[in-house]
């Protein structure tokens, strides 16, 4: 466990405090949430939110009151009337700092509340990663907690309709380039490629390219769609004559020489094609929705807390505190 835990379910430790809920049917106290406080707010997600920044010590000072000779007991002087208004700010300063950290452990009980019940139901179903999503999914589903329906082929339809745009594969080019960090080199190569013919780019770039991703490959950048480069480089790859040497070029990564050896127009994948695909996102999208449910059923079935400490916005769970 994370934290230390100040109670069992016998009987409250001393120096416990009142509960501040029940999971499963066990206390969880001050203390536990005290503890649970102090942890998160050491990490860097407790730094972020302001968490424990001394309150106390501010909340003091404020009571305090201006200290000096006579206690104040001198009214309408400009000094007793300036700590007067010093006495009210740091008063305000400290309400709206208690008022923060008020709020931050109300959202902490609320966490903690859940991680017990989720460590609970963790070992309850034998789940390792209590992070992972899927694992608790797979869990769930083979001790026949959830049981999401399998989407059918109208489902998957329906799908593929609603987002069509999706299923559009945009024109891709097949490019083979040189790079080099100087324009002179790079003309020097085009002329070569040309006389060459463009089947020579390939062993100029294994010769002479500093794109290490591509000068073993002979160059070869692969398919490339619009948006994966940029610039004049981009540019000179979708406006190229296939097979036509072009260059230099200049980028951002120094000096191209470069064919476009083939074209793969834009077109529309067919439903068939994304059949599987579509099927495979709409059960993981069921399967994840199911484990949500559940778990929305198992906070409301295993988390109470004391009367008049819910907020409405969220039942079974602590929230502000609401009079009626």
């Amino acid at each position: 466990m994370p934290w230390a835990r100040a109670a069992k379910s016998s009987g409250r430790a001393v120096g416990a405090g009142a509960e501040i809920g029940w999971v499963a049917g066990e206390p969880v106290w001050e203390a536990d949430l005290d503890a649970y406080f102090a942890q998160l707010a050491a990490s860097p997600a407790g730094l972020r939110l302001g968490a424990g920044e001394g309150l106390a010590p501010a909340l003091g000072r404020a009571a305090e009151g201006p200290a000096g000779p006579g206690g104040g007991a001198v009214g309408g002087s400009a000094a007793e009337g300036g700590a007067a208004r010093g006495e009210a700010a740091a008063r305000g300063e400290a309400a709206a700092r208690f008022t923060k950290e008020a709020a931050l452990r109300t959202w902490a009980a609320k966490c903690l509340l859940a991680d017990r019940l989720l460590e609970i139901e963790a070992a309850r179903f034998g789940v390792r990663d209590l992070t992972c999503l899927d694992e608790w999914v797979a869990a769930l589903e083979a001790a026949g907690e959830i049981a999401p329906a399998t989407p059918s082929e109208a489902d998957a339809l329906a799908c593929y309709r609603a987002s069509p745009s999706r299923y559009r594969t945009g024109e891709a080019r097949r490019a083979r380039h040189v790079l080099v960090q100087g324009p002179d080199l790079a003309r020097e190569l085009a002329d070569e490629a040309r006389r060459g013919g463009p089947a020579s780019l390939a062993e100029l770039a294994r010769q002479w390219s500093t794109d290490a991703s591509s000068r073993l490959a002979g160059g070869d950048l692969g398919w490339v769609e619009r948006g994966q480069l940029a610039g004049a480089l981009e540019e000179t790859i979708f406006s190229a004559a296939p097979g036509e040497l072009y260059g230099p070029v200049e980028s951002a990564f120094g000096w191209h020489v470069l064919v476009v050896e083939a074209v793969r127009p834009a077109a529309w994948r067919s439903f068939e094609e994304c059949r599987a695909e579509i099927s495979t996102e709409l059960a993981l999208d069921r399967r994840r929705s199911a484990f949500r449910e559940w778990w929305a059923k198992r906070l409301a079935e295993a988390v109470v807390v004391p009367a008049g400490a819910e907020h409405p916005s969220e039942p079974g769970l602590p929230g502000s505190l609401h009079r009626h």
